[in-house]
């Protein structure tokens, strides 16, 4: 049975995500949008949004390591 994520969860994946996003462009010297279009592309942003995983829940900084280390 399939189990509808709450907005309050999407809320806080999106916010995670941006944060990660900012932080990973802050590191590369690359333009937000350049990198924000190769996150929402890989593996560590389809395991930011499977809400089994709580990925989350670890915060931003380990959402960017996550993404460097599949990298």
């Amino acid at each position: 049975m399939e189990t509808k994520t709450s907005d309050k969860t999407l809320f806080a994946m999106d916010l995670t995500a941006k944060m990660a996003v900012e932080q990973l462009a802050l590191e590369t010297n690359q333009p937000q949008e350049k990198v924000l279009l190769d996150f929402m592309k890989s593996n560590t942003a389809k395991m930011l949004y499977d809400d089994s995983t709580k990925l989350w829940w670890d915060g931003p900084s380990a959402v960017a390591e996550e993404f460097k280390n599949q990298k």
